[in-house]
């Protein structure tokens, strides 16, 4: 197995732990979706390899749409890929054009396909007493599917394109690239059959795969990456009463901090009588935690900062975290480096209030020395970091959101000290109990960063 292949399904395991995607008592009895495309015989393949370890439950679904006579061929090739893998098969007919015809489903033909795959999915799935449908799209799709939207025109909420979870639907591939489809395929030798429709261009979805996107690319060659990382912003921006009960939102005033969320327009801010303030800028929502006078925060227990809680930070100061111990900010003027080992940045180059939070899903860095932007989930497991550890080291990002430092990882290049720096801003992550910011830090060898 190659180390793309590996780095496929690690990919596929992470989106699926992250998003909850086989949660629920059935969540691990699931119908695959197969049209006999690459991305539903990539989909099929990887639950496969991943169900000992996952424990699921897999049985294998086609859609035959009547609309194409290659689709006996296709039907034909998910039916043997099923029964090679002792797995129980459905074919699913519907009759687009007499949907279409009867009106019983207005729409064009490729919407009308899309909704009577769907119904009868579902259908078969709640019948089989299976409790998740996994469908195929990856993230060009996704990619793909906020630019058709940008085109036609939409609000914030089409930006987030695809849901990876809509029960009973699931997408565990919407993290992972065609190409890396299409490498995994040829490294296990499965065979696949291209949709002609793909590259019909009478269909918006075709022209924006092979004539929009190739030109915005010429602009923008990493285009596809930016949409995707638009889709997921925009997908985190709207709370629901559960995110809101998770961030201990008071009920008073849920309601309009989810309306205020919802217009998306500028920052309101609505201060809680515990020290807390929930700003909403533009659609997202943070709990701030806000510091004294003399820029200590209060106590935040660990668990609690990790449900959603963030901290403001405004400048040094000492940021309890519970059990964990604390996060102190230092800051040394001067213009050499200061002589003791801290991941170090320039205090003028970074954009302030800094933010200390958990890690959220898809969050990115760019690693001083690296080679570019990559998800701090990736990150933590090429630096060895325990699963169980992950999800409480805490993150500083800037105020555009850019993450700076994660316990145990590189600081990021954004903010690395010049020639030119006079202000230097260090995070010390130290355990046990409180550390006062003003007490002097032990000297050390001079490193930067």
């Amino acid at each position: 197995m190659s180390c793309q292949t590996r780095g496929m399904l690690s990919r596929v395991s992470r989106t699926i732990a992250e998003h909850g995607l086989f949660a629920g008592p059935l969540g691990t009895r699931i119908l695959v979706a197969v049209s006999g495309g690459s991305d539903s015989m990539a989909l099929l393949a990887c639950l496969w390899e991943l169900s000992g370890r996952l424990g699921l439950t897999l049985e294998v679904a086609v859609v035959d749409h009547g609309l194409r006579p290659e689709a006996a061929r296709e039907v034909a090739l998910v039916a043997e890929r099923a029964s090679a893998l002792g797995l129980p098969f459905h074919r699913l007919p519907v009759d687009v054009g007499a949907a279409r015809a009867g009106r019983q489903s207005p729409g064009g033909i490729q919407e009308v396909a899309r909704r009577l795959r769907l119904e009868a999915l579902a259908s078969v799935a709640a019948t089989a007493n299976l409790g998740t449908v996994a469908l195929g799209h990856n993230a060009n799709d996704q990619a793909e599917t906020v630019l058709f939207r940008i085109l036609r025109g939409t609000g914030i909420d089409g930006l987030a394109g695809i849901p990876y979870r809509r029960p009973p639907f699931v997408r565990p591939l919407l993290d992972v690239w065609r190409p890396e489809i299409l490498e995994y395929l040829r490294a296990r030798s499965l065979t696949f059959i291209e949709d002609p429709s793909n590259h019909d261009f009478r269909y918006t979805r075709a022209r924006i795969r092979h004539r929009i996107l190739p030109a915005l690319r010429q602009e923008n060659p990493r285009l596809d990456e930016a949409l995707h990382r638009l889709a997921a912003a925009a997908a985190g921006r709207f709370p629901d009463a559960e995110v809101l009960e998770k961030l201990a939102i008071p009920a008073r005033v849920a309601l309009p901090v989810a309306a205020a969320a919802r217009a998306a327009h500028g920052t309101q801010s609505f201060d809680l009588s515990d020290s807390r303030r929930i700003v909403v800028t533009y659609g997202q929502v943070r709990v701030i935690q806000r510091a004294g006078k003399d820029g200590v925060t209060g106590h935040v227990d660990r668990q609690n900062a990790l449900a959603g809680v963030e901290v403001e930070i405004a400048g040094a100061g000492a940021h309890p975290l519970g059990e964990a111990g604390a996060l102190v900010v230092r800051e040394i003027a001067g213009e050499v480096p200061p002589a003791v080992d801290l991941p170090w940045f320039d205090g003028d180059r970074l954009a302030w209030p800094l933010t200390l939070r958990a890690r959220r899903p898809g969050d990115r860095m760019r690693p001083r020395g690296g080679r570019g932007s990559r998800k701090v989930a990736d990150l933590m497991i090429d630096a060895k970091i325990p699963v169980g550890e992950r999800s409480r080291l805490p993150v500083v990002a800037a105020a555009d959101g850019e993450v700076l430092f994660v316990a145990g990882l590189r600081p990021s290049e954004i903010g690395r000290p010049c020639e030119s720096t006079r202000r230097w801003i260090g995070f010390d992550l130290r355990p046990g109990p409180p550390v006062d910011p003003k007490r002097p830090i032990a000297r050390g060898p001079d490193v930067v960063g």
